[in-house]
């Protein structure tokens, strides 16, 4: 399990009993230096609160990690998706969730289609607003308002960027054989999946993030496999909550080098096994690989 912490770390004992200690000493400070009933109230209330809370955290953390042991052991074994309750479930996904279809027979509108979200739509209308206040600002402080426009502008830029599609426009300006990745195209079966979408067109494997667009031949795929990442999240070095996150790993062979390159695609749980189940169905030969790599990250949310 690889650990990818951020630049704040996570608690640990010797962190919990400085903290502790820390707060002991204010709630000292409170209660005999400045020695004023609201400076009295906080040290027998808002300080022993404080710690309570500390340690809570501390040992919710510390049974969160015991959990995910248990379950990345029954990951990586396979005996986690052989479970009946597991399968049981997935059928009930598969029923409810099927496979989608373009929703347009022009490749180009359907893929620009799906970047037209509604958050880079209120992105961009939050924008205008802070760019009109930073007009508003310029009366007082030229520099400031300047400043705050040009930046609120940029991110509005961005937004707006994403919204028309920007990925999808630079990847039909390559060198790809539109006609046929649009026959393919029309065919396909898509997994969609937050700002992402994988699709078993038939003749090549199309998918999409929220920054790259891929085609993927079926000759050129030696295997598919998942990654699991457990995500820790922190405020202030204090365990909040955590997820997992499953991805689809296409493993592509270079044509020109003969070098295995990964693809990742982020769905969830259950459409990550329908892309390995139905990658048999849509490829030509070759040997489907189903492998588990499951890695671990703390996202530090500063408050």
């Amino acid at each position: 399990m690889d650990n990818n912490r951020g630049n704040v770390p996570p608690m640990t004992p010797k962190t919990l009993t400085i903290y502790i200690i820390t707060v002991i000493s204010i709630g000292l400070f409170f209660f005999f230096v400045r020695g004023d009933e609201a400076g009295k109230l906080c040290a027998c209330t808002v300080c022993p609160i404080l710690i309570i809370y500390l340690i809570y955290a501390y040992r919710k953390e510390k049974k969160a990690d015991k959990r995910a042991e248990a379950k990345n052991k029954n990951i990586l074994d396979g005996s986690y998706f052989e479970n009946p309750k597991w399968h049981e479930c997935y059928v009930a996904y598969l029923n409810e969730h099927p496979f989608e279809k373009p929703v347009y027979s022009n490749m180009k509108k359907d893929l620009l289609a799906r970047f037209k979200r509604k958050e880079y739509v209120m992105g961009m209308v939050f924008m205008l607003f802070l760019m009109f206040g930073s007009c508003c600002l310029m009366v007082q402080n030229m520099f400031t308002g300047i400043l705050g426009f040009f930046l609120f502008g940029l991110f509005f830029c961005w937004d707006f960027s994403m919204y028309i599609g920007k990925p999808v426009r630079k990847w039909l300006k390559g060198d790809i054989d539109y006609d046929t990745l649009e026959s393919s195209y029309k065919n396909a079966k898509f997994l969609t999946f937050k700002k992402n979408g994988l699709a078993f067109g038939s003749t090549h494997i199309h998918g999409y993030t929220e920054k790259k667009v891929y085609a993927i031949d079926y000759r050129l795929v030696e295997g598919i496999s998942r990654k699991i990442v457990r995500l820790k999240k922190y405020e202030d070095s204090i365990y909040s909550s955590e997820e997992y996150q499953h991805f689809a790993v296409i493993h592509v062979c270079l044509p020109q080098t003969g070098e295995i390159r990964d693809v990742e695609i982020e769905l969830n749980e259950f459409q990550v096994q329908m892309a390995i189940d139905h990658l048999q169905t849509f490829k030509i030969g070759g040997e489907i690989t189903e492998t588990v790599h499951v890695e671990q990250k703390e996202d530090n949310m500063l408050t």
